[in-house]
């Protein structure tokens, strides 16, 4: 049984979609010109009963469906990642992260120490996770920075990376690396200057000041560049060959990510059923980059450093690669293997729902904490949900993304 499919109308373009092409020394292609509305299909599950007989038929609907062969990983041993999030703060305000006005920050005295923070993740060394991701807010405004990654370096994990919008690794690139940092991932979500001071919330930052991170990071030793691109339809989704060109002559691997509804952020003024249509299926994406160049060839996920959930391909001759990150139309809940921690001690199961363990009162009690939050994370990590909600229930900013 089918239904036919719908696609989404797409929203009246919001001010900060406006722009003017600007080619820098990071942006070389032509925008496409066509902007395709986007689309979604997966399945539901319609049960016919014929005598004893019980049959599983897939039909199309509006909302992605946990597949019924997918029984997810509930145990902590499925766990390969931590992503510690030092603080709430950041000094951007994104369209897709936060309100307009941007978010009520904690107070800091209900933030993570540093030492919490290495507790939380010794506990998880303890218990097999063996990759940790340091991220925000934005990780490079914490003062003990340096030192966390220093003591994290300690425990040995088997990638150490960091998740940055780049505007300080000017000055702080070099010593990270000698922190014992592996990896950077990097956002930016537009080649366009105009565009990036529009989607970044009319801060006083510049793209030039991440393109001067970027290229001081590169200067470090950190070479092969993650750079994590949200695509928001009818704002920037016409820089994907942009960007995805960035990929043939650098070792970068260009990850385009579908815009995802959390909190109370700027795209969600005007109600969920706005905001869904700001999200592009990666398939559209994908589609467009090989009109323009050329057939992508899929490239095994275990060749690329870190854990994470991208669908890898390489453009033909080039260094780099692209990645997918498809939460929203081909969502991989099945395959889960992380672990968030927030800046006020929160142990997080998903980056929309709930099932959330406080870890603080482990925290501030006296003894070692690390055999009672090993435990907390077993509790935590069994209340990962089937499926993730439509819409996440907290800011990026609060979570670490």
């Amino acid at each position: 049984i089918r239904h036919d499919r719908t696609t989404r109308p797409r929203p009246g373009l919001p001010p900060y979609a406006a722009g003017t092409h600007f080619n820098n020394d990071l942006s070389t292609a032509e925008p496409d010109p066509g902007l395709a509305n986007s689309s979604h299909a997966s399945t539901a599950q319609l049960h016919i009963m014929a005598r004893p007989m019980t049959m599983t038929l897939p039909i199309f609907t509006d909302a992605p469906q946990r597949p019924v062969f997918a029984v997810g990983p509930r145990s902590l041993e499925a766990v390969r990642l931590l992503r510690l999030s030092l603080t709430d703060r950041c000094n951007l305000r994104c369209v897709y992260c936060m309100p307009e006005d941007g978010v009520a920050f904690s107070d800091r005295t209900d933030l993570l120490s540093a030492r919490d923070i290495l507790a939380v993740a010794a506990a998880g060394r303890s218990a097999g996770i063996d990759h940790f991701k340091i991220t925000g807010g934005e990780p490079t405004v914490h003062r003990e920075l340096l030192s966390i990654v220093r003591g994290l370096r300690q425990l040995e994990p088997l990638d150490l990376s960091m998740t940055t919008n780049g505007l300080l690794l000017d000055r702080l690139a070099g010593e990270l690396k000698q922190a014992g940092l592996d990896r950077l991932t990097i956002s930016l979500d537009t080649l366009r200057p105009e565009r990036f001071t529009r989607i970044t919330g009319n801060r006083p930052y510049t793209l030039d000041q991440v393109q001067d991170g970027i290229r001081a990071a590169s200067v470090a030793g950190f070479e092969r560049l993650k750079i994590n691109v949200v695509i928001i339809g009818g704002v920037n989704d016409d820089e994907v060959i942009d960007f995805a060109q960035l990929s043939i002559d650098r070792p970068w691997t260009i990850r385009f990510i579908e815009y995802m509804p959390l909190g109370d952020a700027k795209l969600l003024e005007h109600g969920l059923e706005i905001a869904n249509g700001f999200t592009v299926d990666n398939a559209e994406i994908l589609h467009r980059i090989e009109r323009h160049l050329g057939e992508a060839e899929p490239v095994d996920r275990n060749r690329e450093a870190g854990v994470g959930p991208a669908q890898l391909y390489r453009l033909r001759g080039a260094n780099g690669r692209i990645g997918f990150i498809s939460a929203m139309s081909k969502p991989f809940c099945e395959t889960c293997n992380r672990l968030r921690l927030t800046a006020t001690g929160e142990l997080r199961a998903c980056l929309f729902d709930g099932g959330e363990v406080d870890l603080l009162p482990t925290l501030r009690a006296p003894g070692d904490p690390v055999p009672r939050i090993v435990n907390q994370m077993r509790q935590c990590v069994a209340q990962k949900p089937q499926l993730h909600s439509g819409r996440g229930n907290r800011a990026m900013s609060q979570m670490g993304g």
